[in-house]
C-alpha cells in the first residue's frame, strides 16, 4: 500500500490534506480500521471494489464520496488493487463550502452529488481528467476550490479561531477555557460548532488529545506511560478507555496489521 501527500500551499486555508492511497494486489484483499481524525473529507474512488463496514452493514464506496466526521472507528475492505484520492478538509471548509449542517453527516458516508451537486460535477471532472497526473490533479482541485464562494461571518470566524486554540493546545484544554475568550454561552458554542464542524466542542478536543497522544508515538516512540501523563489522561484505565471509544478494540491489538492507513498516517 502507497499513502502520499501532496502540495496544500494554494489551498491551505481550506485543506489539510491532499492524498492518494494505492492498493496493490500484493495486499489485497484488505481489511483495514480507520479511526476518528477530527475533520470531514472527500475522496474520489477510481477502483479497488471498495467498501466501508459499520456495525455488520456493508456500503459500497464508488465514485466521489463524503467522508463525515467519525467519533468512533469503521472498517474499509478493498477486494482488490485499486486507487483513491481524497482532500482532508479544515474542519469548517465542508460547511463553508455547502452550508450544509455537518452534524447530519456524523459516522456516515455519502454522495457528494446528493448535497452539491454542482460541485460535484465539477470535482469529478477534475478527478477524472487528472487520474494520472497526482500533482496535477490536485494543483487543479487546489484552483477549483480557491475558486468557489465561500460562507464566513463573525461566528465563522469564532469558530476557526476556536479549532486554532485546540490545535495549537493539542487538545489540552476544557470547553470552559475556550468560553472565557468568546462571546458565546456554552449551548450556542455547541450548538455553531456542531453546525460547522459536525461534532461539539468537548469532543473534537477529547479526538484531538488522543490523536496527538498517537502521532507522538508513532513518530517517536515515546515510553506509552509517559505519553499517557503528558497527555492529561488520569491512568492507563482513562486512556484504554478512549483508545476503546475511538478504536472500538484494545491498545494490544493496535499492533496488529489491521491498522495499516492509520499507522501511515500517524507517522505523517
Amino acid at each position: 500500500m502507497n499513502l502520499k501527500y501532496y502540495n496544500t500551499e494554494i489551498a491551505s486555508h481550506l485543506v489539510d490534506e491532499f492524498y492518494s492511497i494505492e492498493y496493490s494486489e500484493k495486499i489485497t484483499p484488505l481489511k483495514t480500521t480507520i479511526i476518528p481524525m477530527a475533520y470531514s473529507s472527500i475522496a474520489y474512488i477510481y477502483s479497488g471494489n471498495q467498501q466501508t463496514l459499520q456495525n455488520s452493514n456493508k456500503q459500497k464506496l464508488e465514485g466521489l464520496t463524503i467522508f463525515g466526521q467519525f467519533i468512533k472507528s469503521y472498517t474499509i475492505l478493498v477486494k482488490n488493487l485499486g486507487i483513491c484520492c481524497g482532500i482532508s478538509f479544515k474542519p469548517t471548509t465542508l460547511f463553508k463550502l455547502t452550508n450544509i449542517d455537518l452534524s447530519k453527516l456524523v459516522n456516515k458516508h455519502i454522495s457528494l452529488d446528493s448535497i452539491a451537486p454542482d460541485i460535484s460535477k465539477k470535482l469529478s471532472v477534475i478527478f477524472i481528467n487528472y487520474e494520472d497526473n497526482y500533482e496535477n490533479l490536485f494543483k487543479q482541485l487546489a484552483i477549483f476550490l480557491n475558486s468557489l464562494p465561500i460562507i464566513e461571518n463573525k461566528d465563522t470566524l469564532i469558530i476557526d479561531e476556536i479549532i486554532v486554540e485546540i490545535n495549537k493546545k493539542e487538545g489540552l484544554l476544557s470547553v470552559n477555557d475556550l468560553l472565557d475568550t468568546i462571546p458565546f454561552s456554552q449551548k450556542t458554542l455547541e450548538t455553531k460548532f456542531k453546525k460547522m464542524v459536525g461534532i461539539t466542542p468537548g469532543k473534537y478536543i477529547q479526538i484531538k488529545r488522543f490523536l496527538n497522544l498517537m502521532r507522538k508515538y508513532e513518530k517517536d516512540q515515546i515510553d506509552l506511560k509517559d505519553l499517557i501523563y503528558m497527555y492529561d489522561y488520569y491512568d492507563e484505565s482513562h486512556f484504554s478507555k478512549d483508545f476503546k471509544l475511538f478504536t472500538s478494540n484494545s491498545f494490544k491489538n493496535y499492533f496488529k496489521e489491521d491498522y495499516l492507513i492509520i499507522k501511515q498516517a500517524l507517522k505523517k
